[in-house]
């Protein structure tokens, strides 16, 4: 089934679709639109609380013990200390060890406007890289749109110079016979001018192939096959050149649409966001402070006196309403200074576009209107050339013409086809180029 599909011939919509889809720069696109979409979720999670956490375990630890133990009466006498916990050095006594755990935490319950704009700053941030995903689709369908247009146009130019090919082939055989019975109507100079025009068509032969395989290389390359997976590639000729549209209507759709404008509107929003942001972080977090402590030691008693401060045992917790920040002013006036030269620049960026933008639309529109005139012309001058051609042929070949005028006529023809064939080329390429500026099909 699998191969069946891939032997299956692809039209242009197939080749473009899976070129959206496998090409590197879309997957480079794709991975970098999840990772924008990590930063939006580690924004939306921004409220929860950090817990600052401490925990060890130490030791060795000196002996610190009573001799009525933790009901001693009087634990702050010197002299109720068991020998061990009252013998001079570091180290004395039964040596043991500490357990301790402290745990700090801030829920915050007003933040001068920071979890919004950092929500709002991640949201953005997904949309812009969305944009430039569709951006680089777009051009993986461009890029595919020239290569099957290319891959047409090789394949039909092979065509057109086969039939020149057959056509000088029969000249050839009639000159050498003409030759051969020492006819006046051809010369040997006459003979070497049709040699002279085969060798031309071969070479056009050789570049109609080479242009032929070069699009099979880049088809394979944009959607994603490996070298021994067969493509297949229907097989049409050339469509006739499209009529230009209205260009006021494709270039407010290029406004619209065209993903470079929405990524550098995202862009700006973006940039506004990240300026109250750091705005925000001028003022400190209001919120709900909360901790646990817990302190134990294996060789230290633990007497029960309100009075006394016993750093080996211990055990807290507490609630409180509390502030968290620092007083970094200065930085923090220059990291806001920073946001909004980032946000100018964006909005630099956002002009630039639209710029771009109507730059390409007029460009994609000149090259399709010069290109579908160059069409016209050339498909004239081709009909021309073939009559001519054909009727130097029938000529040369009943004996009445020269093989002069048979050269000339093929070689008008064989120009004109090739360059009626390179126009069709242009004006495909540019109609896909004009989709590719307005941010989607015309059609």
């Amino acid at each position: 089934m699998l191969l069946a599909l891939l032997l299956t011939p692809l039209t242009l919509h197939d080749v473009q679709d899976r070129a959206r889809h496998n090409d590197p720069r879309a997957q480079q696109a794709v991975a970098q639109v999840e990772s924008a979409q990590g930063k939006k979720s580690e924004a939306d999670w921004s409220w929860f609380p950090n817990f600052s956490t401490t925990a060890y375990v130490a030791g060795p630890t000196p002996e610190h013990r009573l001799n009525g133990g933790d009901l001693d009466p009087h634990p702050a006498d010197p002299g109720d200390l068991t020998p061990g916990s009252s013998a001079p050095g570091i180290l004395h006594g039964q040596l043991g060890a500490v357990l301790h755990v402290d745990v700090q935490a801030l829920l915050p319950l007003w933040t001068f406007g920071k979890l919004t704009a950092g929500k709002d700053a991640g949201a953005h941030y997904v949309k812009v890289n969305q944009a430039l995903l569709q951006r680089a689709r777009d051009q993986a369908a461009f890029d595919a749109a020239r290569a099957f247009w290319g891959y047409q146009t090789a394949r039909d130019a092979d065509a057109a110079v086969q039939k020149i090919r057959d056509r000088l082939g029969d000249a050839q055989k009639t000159a050498a016979q003409l030759l051969s019975e020492k006819s006046n109507q051809i010369g040997k100079s006459d003979a070497l001018k049709l040699d002279y025009l085969a060798e031309e068509i071969e070479a056009q032969h050789a570049k109609a192939v080479k242009n032929r395989d070069l699009a099979i290389t880049a088809l394979r390359l944009l959607i994603g096959l490996k070298p021994e997976e067969p493509l297949e590639i229907v097989q049409q000729s050339l469509p006739d050149a499209p009529a230009a549209p209205n260009a006021d209507e494709v270039l407010r759709r290029a406004l619209d649409h065209r993903p470079e404008t929405r990524a550098a509107r995202e862009g700006v929003a973006a940039r506004l966001s990240l300026v109250d942001l750091a705005r925000a972080r001028l003022y400190p977090d209001v919120g709900l402070a909360f901790g646990v402590r817990f302190t134990d030691t294996t060789n230290a008693d633990n007497p029960s006196d309100p009075f006394i401060n016993n750093p080996y045992h211990e055990s807290s917790a507490y609630v409180a309403l509390g502030l968290q920040g620092t007083f970094d002013i200065p930085q923090k006036l220059a990291r806001l200074h920073q946001a909004e030269a980032d946000l100018h620049e964006a909005m630099a960026l956002q002009a630039g576009a639209d710029s771009l933008v109507r730059l390409e639309v007029q460009q994609a529109l000149g090259d399709l209107t010069e290109a579908g005139q160059r069409w016209q012309r050339y498909v004239k001058q081709a009909q021309i050339g073939r009559q001519l051609a054909t009727q130097a042929s029938v000529a040369f070949d009943s004996g009445l013409g020269e093989a002069r005028e048979l050269l000339e006529d093929t070689i008008l023809f064989a120009r004109a086809d090739g360059e009626r064939l390179s126009a069709l080329f242009d004006a495909q390429v540019a109609w896909a180029a004009l989709e590719k500026a307005s941010g989607g099909p015309l059609q």
